[in-house]
């Protein structure tokens, strides 16, 4: 018996359980910036990743945010989920953020889309 197998990528955007947005962020790994290319409370796209991480390596990151005003820094604790060579990207799903950190993001998600940046 055949068994068809979906390999479509969309697929993969409706299990999420967090909306996805591309407003800019960076990500410090160590000591090197990364452009972030879309994230969710649950985690981000980490673009044109060419550090040492593999999928199921865990890590501290540290995040700013150009929240409107002086902007913000936190840090957590991420999982990388998968690496991607194709667009050499790597995604990373946090495996505890703080209340701050969720409210930061939130803000900084709702001033996305209060002025149609989203």
């Amino acid at each position: 018996m055949m068994h068809i197998v979906n390999t479509d990528h969309t697929s993969r955007q409706e299990r999420r359980e967090a909306r996805r947005i591309s407003a800019p962020m960076t990500v410090v790994i160590g000591n090197t910036p990364y452009a972030i290319e879309n994230w969710s409370l649950g985690g981000m796209k980490i673009a044109n990743y060419y550090g040492p991480l593999q999928p199921s390596d865990k890590t501290e990151i540290r995040i700013l945010v150009p929240t409107t005003g002086p902007g913000a820094l936190f840090q957590t604790n991420a999982e990388v989920s998968r690496y991607d060579s194709r667009d050499v990207s790597l995604s990373v799903s946090f495996q505890s953020l703080d209340i701050l950190a969720q409210a930061t993001l939130n803000r900084y998600m709702q001033e996305r889309v209060v002025y149609g940046q989203a």
